[in-house]
């Protein structure tokens, strides 16, 4: 016998389970009209009834030919059957908004009479961290949308079975935990603003951002955020970091050594807790080991409240290691050791920006083998309490997010059965998860560890530094790129990063290629998918590699080839602009707008600095911009007359154009 599934199924909550499973009706509601058709067969019912001996993330689900009964735990247990049902018999997947999921729509679904029940999960606090979120902030103007879009990231994250979110950065984070709270997920906080207060900068523009100076003003900041987050499920955040997201002494002088920073941020931390405790019983918190308070932790300047969660963080590249700041690369290893005591989690990022070689607008570099091993090797140490995952703006890292939610339950993966899952449930088609396997394979290596792959920002920020100090003044090194290319010359720095290009270009041109081959096999939605997803991404590291390799050429034509170098610059600008329109034609219907943020990575800048480096090529070495069209003329025409005596002086565009062509002549 089985259970028909209609429109005409009616949904019963027989016990409150308040907001979030008001919202967990509504979204099996809508679902139920995306995928099923009208139809006159009688109605069947699902019936939601609380059961105490469940904890309050567990459901149970009994199907029989008249009811759909689910016993949940509490409320979360609530959302987490309701989405269940959705996906199981709807085949509503956990990323239908971020990758427009097309449905089959038919009269009925017949459920097999049987039991069900919620996984038992391998991490207990685990959720997203929405930073970087700047594609969803700029994404549209109109506020509805806006709440639209972080209701939706907030809804994928409870159907990856995630319990907890960082809603944001600095005031989204604010603006948005009361949406996230209304749909069952516990809230917690951005190293960065401890306990969720507002940032001191924002609060005391006019005031100096010192706790030595000011500790009332930032105590007063922390107990309004205590009492704002009273009564809601929280895991606060405790810590001390400067204002902008950086260490307080790099703007206080008066901190001169590792032991003055640590004992502040110490007895920072414990008055933070003393402030909870105050307020609220038996609070929740963690403390994240993250950039320098890795470093002063582990060389014992810094002690962490007994109770708090220590969580640990990888470099931004997905190994645990400290992040690199700058040149400085420690790579401390980031886990607990053996006999540590207490709680210990991690903070793992999907996307990263160090301004350097990492990823916003496109998936991790490293392979989801190596993503898995190392989460695993976490969780064997013993850092299985809370899982933070920076998921950035959702759409870049689906494929990431995806993996990350198998582990936080199983603990495990198995990251080549996941990529074929994958390819199956959103593609309908196997021979994707061949590419999305090559993609790590043709991200480029920058440094000697195994890790140092490069995500679409080497492409962007080292170009366009060498770019702004060529053109400024004559300069032996590059300081800031020292973490690429090792102390040496501006030239051998300029050689190293064309050597990096060179290496990657042919690789992407295959993996695009590849893309474009298995297009006509897939689906017209499948299709639409891998051009927005997967091939979008190859071509933005496709079109850096090559805008990089044409300006680390043009650097090396001068002296000796002045036009050749703006010719090269130019190409460099035109392989920008490809990424440009790339992003734009990516940005139909729904999508229309989302990467207008694309401030982070940053292609129009990177377009911008070699549409200037090319003007300042030509104005500094074709005297009266008439030399190098007189070279395009024939030689009776340069002997008698300036051609801007005739005739407007020739575009960039089609100077550049007509040297190119002249030159190919030639060869």
């Amino acid at each position: 016998m089985s259970f028909s599934f209609t429109l005409n199924t009616k949904i019963i909550l027989k016990d409150e389970f308040g907001s979030p499973g008001e919202k967990a009706i509504s979204i099996l509601l809508r679902d139920m009209k995306a995928v099923l058709l009208p139809t006159n067969e009688a109605s069947s019912t699902i019936c939601a009834r609380l059961d105490k001996s469940l904890r309050p993330e567990e459901w149970q689900l009994s199907v029989s030919k008249e009811e759909m009964e689910v016993l949940c735990g509490g409320k979360l247990g609530c959302v987490y059957a309701l989405l269940y049902l959705s996906e199981s018999f709807l085949g509503v997947l956990p990323f239908w908004y971020w990758n427009d999921q097309a449905f089959d729509k038919k009269r009925r679904i017949l459920v097999q009479e049987g039991f069900a029940k919620s996984p038992v999960y391998a991490v207990k606090h685990r959720g997203w961290f929405i930073n970087d979120e700047v594609l969803i902030d700029n994404w549209t103007e109109d506020p509805d949308e806006t709440r639209l879009h972080w209701e939706m990231a907030f809804e994928a994250l409870l159907r990856c079975g995630g319990n907890m979110v960082i809603p944001g950065t600095d005031e989204n984070s604010k603006k948005n935990r009361a949406l996230a709270s209304s749909m069952g997920l516990r809230v917690t906080h951005h190293h960065a603003e401890p306990l969720g207060a507002e940032m001191f900068a924002r609060a005391y523009p006019d005031e100096e951002a010192s706790y030595t100076s000011n500790p009332s003003l930032f105590e007063s900041l922390w107990e309004e955020a205590v009492l704002a987050q009273a009564g809601t499920e929280t895991i606060w955040g405790l810590g001390f970091r400067g204002q902008g997201d950086r260490p307080f002494w790099a703007d206080d002088p008066r901190f001169t050594t590792t032991a003055e920073c640590g004992k502040l941020i110490g007895q920072i931390m414990e008055r933070q807790v003393a402030l909870l405790e105050k307020s609220l019983e038996n609070p929740t918190y963690c403390v994240n080991i993250y950039g320098e308070v890795a470093e002063l932790y582990r060389s014992g300047f810094l002690e962490l409240p007994r109770d708090a969660i220590k969580v640990w963080a990888d470099n931004g590249y997905g190994k645990m290691v400290s992040r690199r700041q700058g040149n400085h690369s420690p790579r401390i290893p980031s886990l607990p050791a053996p006999n540590e005591k207490g709680p210990h989690g991690v903070y793992f990022h999907c996307s990263f920006h160090d301004l350097q070689a990492s990823n916003h607008l496109t998936m991790s570099p490293n392979s989801a083998e190596f993503l898995a091993s190392e989460l695993e090797k976490a969780f064997s140490a013993g850092a299985c309490e809370f899982l933070i995952v920076n998921s950035g703006s959702i759409k870049p890292h689906i494929c990431t997010l995806d993996l990350v939610s198998h582990l936080w339950r199983d603990g495990k993966a198995i990251a080549a059965e996941l990529r074929m899952s994958h390819s199956r449930k959103y593609y309908r088609n196997d021979a994707v998860s061949l590419l999305l396997e090559e993609y790590a394979n043709c991200t480029v290596q920058y440094g000697p560890h195994e890790d140092e792959k490069a995500g679409e920002q080497l492409w962007h920020h080292p170009a366009r530094e060498l770019a702004c100090k060529w053109m400024g003044k004559k300069i032996e090194t590059v300081e800031s790129l020292l973490w690429l290319t090792g102390k040496v010359s501006l030239n051998e720095q300029v050689e190293r990063l064309l050597e990096l290009a060179e290496a990657s270009l042919p690789k992407w041109e295959s993996l695009l290629a590849k893309c474009q081959a298995l297009k006509p096999a897939l689906d017209v939605n499948a299709r639409t998918l891998l051009d927005l997803n997967l091939g979008l991404q190859a071509q933005l590291h496709r079109d850096g590699a090559k805008a990089t390799k044409a300006f680390c050429q043009s650097f090396k034509a001068l002296p000796a080839r002045p036009s050749e170098a703006f010719c090269l610059a130019y190409a460099a600008r035109n392989a920008y602009k490809a990424s440009l329109e790339a992003l734009s034609r990516s940005e139909s219907g729904k999508w229309k707008g989302y990467y207008n943020g694309d401030c982070l990575t940053n292609a129009q800048l990177s377009f911008d600095v070699m549409d200037a480096l090319a003007c300042w090529l030509r104005a500094t070495n074709d005297a009266g911009f008439s030399n190098w069209e007189r070279e395009l003329s024939s030689a009776a025409e340069r002997r008698i007359m300036l051609l801007s005596s005739k005739t407007r002086h020739l575009s960039n565009e089609e100077l550049f154009n007509k040297l190119t062509a002249q030159a190919l002549e030639k060869h």
